[in-house]
């Protein structure tokens, strides 16, 4: 979820409950008031009937006064003991002129009159305009609401998105940057001073980590290349000794031991040199390249080398598959995921490769799949790997592909590895 999106919900959430909360209250607020008045009216209206009963003057007609209708009864002393109280409740009462039901508001009060006789007088208000008021007033607080609520939405939106733009502005310029690559001036338009501070962190770590990552490249390729020669020399002479007749069996063996290891460390190091001139892109010279040419050369080569394993081949290729690039990585490319699928497979095991003009798909059966957040990081093997494993060969496809801006991807699927190459997604 977007910053923006959860500060105006955070926002919306807090103006919906404030708001409803005032509705609420402002509704029940009038609709008391309302109540009250109406409530004087009916006391008005009793004391008036009370006093013209008792000077015996003549009544009006029930619901002569605006509707307004009354029922003045004998009871009894025990009735008017139990019931001396002022009564209010809403009831629905019959309009004789309007031979109507209408919703009403009715007070019950007990009085006595001159000879001791006790009368109970209930007198009735509808109460028609004020249901009308309170569903006009529930109408306009709703509109209300939801303009109040979609008006503010809006504010926030347009505030929080202006004041929010450089760090939009940061987060665009973080996203662009890769390493290795020198990246532009990092964003600072702003006056927030907070804006200003992480603007200034991220151009801090970005220069400290294209730093250590050109350190890291120097050091690499100053050991390597260091490396190279003497390494060379051991093999050549471990090679002369064992051209001595005078050897004996035993330190035959320790010294064919001792020049695999040695070639196991030059493979190594011949690696890590090839990674370094990849980085550096010393490799300018580019031209057309077809995979299914150097997926067929291949699968030829490690057919033949690995024909012990009696592994079952198959190839499908549906178009070719074509780009522009050096022609010694695209080998380098194609040779690392095959010979990595050759050399992980069971005895008896297959390998497939299938093409189509948008990339192509090096699989085999496995055992387990691997960890797909490491399989592309340098010196990643799995307890399983075979001996002699550099942990170096994906790794370096992995570098030849984001130097050519093509994807390459692992999968684990019915218990295949499938590694995945293709044009890179825009």
């Amino acid at each position: 979820m977007k910053l923006v999106t959860k500060i105006i919900l955070g926002l919306s959430a807090s103006v919906l409950i404030a708001l409803g909360l005032w509705g609420v209250v402002f509704y029940f607020s009038l609709v008391g008031e309302l109540t009250e008045e109406i409530d004087e009216t009916l006391a008005d209206y009793s004391n008036d009937i009370i006093v013209w009963s008792l000077a015996g003057e003549p009544l009006p007609y029930s619901d002569a006064v605006a509707y307004n209708t009354f029922e003045i009864r004998e009871v009894t002393p025990e009735y008017a003991a139990a019931n001396n109280r002022i009564r209010y409740w809403e009831s629905v009462t019959y309009i004789q002129s309007q031979d109507e039901d209408v919703p009403a508001r009715n007070r019950s009060c007990i009085f006595r009159d001159a000879d001791d006789r006790y009368h109970e007088l209930i007198v009735s208000v509808p109460t028609i305009e004020r249901d009308s008021v309170s569903e006009h007033i529930v109408k306009w607080t709703v509109i209300l609401y939801v303009v109040l609520l979609m008006a503010i939405v809006g504010i926030d939106l347009t505030v929080v998105r202006s004041n929010l733009r450089p760090l939009d502005e940061l987060l665009g310029w973080l996203d662009s940057y890769s390493r290795g690559e020198k990246p532009g001036p990092v964003p600072v338009d702003s006056r927030v001073v907070e804006f200003r501070r992480l603007s200034a962190a991220a151009q801090e770590a970005v220069d400290r980590l294209e730093g250590q990552n050109e350190e890291q490249r120097a050091f690499i390729g100053n050991v390597s290349h260091e490396l190279q020669t003497p390494l060379a020399v051991c093999i050549g002479r471990i090679e002369m000794l064992l051209a001595d007749p005078a050897l004996t069996e035993h330190q035959t063996v320790e010294l064919m031991k001792l020049a695999r290891s040695l070639r196991d460390v030059s493979r190594l190091n011949s690696t890590l040199l090839m990674l370094h001139r990849i980085d550096n892109d010393r490799f300018p010279e580019s031209e057309r390249v077809d995979f299914s040419e150097l997926v067929e050369e291949g699968i030829g080569l490690y057919s033949e080398i690995y024909s012990t394993k009696a592994l079952a081949v198959e190839v499908d290729v549906s178009g070719p598959f074509v780009r522009d690039m050096n022609m010694q990585l695209a080998r380098m490319l194609v040779n690392n995921l095959i010979k990595n699928a050759f050399v992980h497979s069971r005895n008896g095991g297959d390998v497939a490769v299938t093409m189509s003009p948008s990339g192509f798909t090096v699989s085999n059966a496995g055992d387990e799949p691997l960890d797909g957040n490491l399989v592309f990081t340098r010196f990643y093997r799995q307890s399983s790997d075979k001996a002699g494993s550099t942990g170096l060969g994906l790794a370096l496809a992995y570098s030849i592909c984001r130097s050519y801006s093509l994807d390459i991807s692992y999968g684990w699927a019915d218990g295949r590895h499938r590694f995945s190459v293709g044009s890179a997604s825009v």
